[in-house]
């Protein structure tokens, strides 16, 4: 397929038994639609018997719009993978949540940077008033309830993650701000073009991946992950088989096998229409090899 650029480990020499979606700007537009194309092949890899998994920074209420429409299991990685749990009955295989301290001097400091942050539960998100309108643009997307406090101490118990929202052209600052800030107290990665995540230092989507793929006995080679930011990079590098698209930045792009066209193109419905194609084709040759 000429739209795609496809770079090293391929053509593929066995079929892939796992896959991990990140969810917006890879597998939604970035006005966060689904596009019916992306829909159908997300659907498609029924016909290779490839098991999806949603690997996003949203809480589950948020990846429960996309959830069905493409197919994905009932397992999902939320919050970066701070959360690992059951997508219909909330049940939690494992989770990772952030030391309280750390949280409470993170959301002094991102307000002193000029952000607004976002304390996540599992079920809500606790904002500070001031921070009600900015807030409101990310949950009206993902569907989360906000709940507003009137200091970070009101927040309950400890937090999945922190999400800041920084003004256009300060988030390069913010994160390099905030890493200086945090190092070895929390991993701080930007996940859009004015949002930072922060979470506990050993919650990172590839480890939450390797988790579940490990739980299926299925080696890393046999799995497929497409991302498109700085909090999907360690995911990438570490699957058998990498997609991204090109909306991502340079050096999220150079870690992947596959570089598909825009989110805002269908980027990701070609990658997996390739794929389908290729373990199709290795199908077909094994047949003849047996024969």
């Amino acid at each position: 397929m000429p739209d795609l650029q496809i770079s090293r480990k391929l053509p593929l020499d066995t079929r892939p038994k796992l896959f991990f979606c990140d969810v917006d700007r890879t597998l939604l537009t970035h006005d966060h639609k689904l596009l019916p194309t992306v829909s159908a092949a997300m659907r498609g890899l029924d016909a290779i018997d490839l098991p999806i998994i949603l690997a996003s920074a949203r809480s589950p209420v948020g990846v429960e719009r996309v959830h069905a429409e493409v197919g994905a299991s009932d397992m999902v990685c939320c919050f970066n993978g701070a959360w690992i749990g059951n997508l219909r009955n909330r049940e939690t295989l494992r989770e990772n949540r952030l030391d309280r301290d750390f949280a409470l001097e993170a959301m002094s400091v991102v307000h002193s940077a000029g952000g607004s942050p976002i304390w996540f539960d599992l079920t809500c998100g606790y904002v500070l008033t001031p921070d009600e309108q900015v807030a409101r643009r990310r949950t009206d997307v993902t569907g989360d309830d906000l709940a507003l406090i009137r200091s970070p101490e009101d927040a309950p118990g400890a937090p999945f993650k922190l999400l800041a929202t920084f003004p256009a052209g300060r988030i390069s600052d913010a994160v390099q701000s905030l890493s200086l800030t945090f190092a070895n107290k929390l991993t701080v990665a930007q996940s859009g073009p004015n949002l930072v995540e922060l979470v506990s230092p050993d919650t990172r989507k590839d480890l939450a991946a390797a988790f579940l793929a490990d739980a299926r006995a299925i080696a890393v080679g046999d799995v497929v992950v497409a991302g498109d930011s700085d909090n999907d990079l360690e995911m990438l590098r570490w699957a058998g088989l990498a997609i991204t698209v090109a909306n991502a930045k340079p050096h999220i792009q150079s870690a992947a096998d596959i570089v598909a066209p825009s989110c805002d193109d269908g980027g990701l419905a070609i990658a997996l229409e390739w794929l389908v194609q290729q373990v199709l084709q290795l199908s077909a040759e094994e047949v003849r090899a047996q024969a």
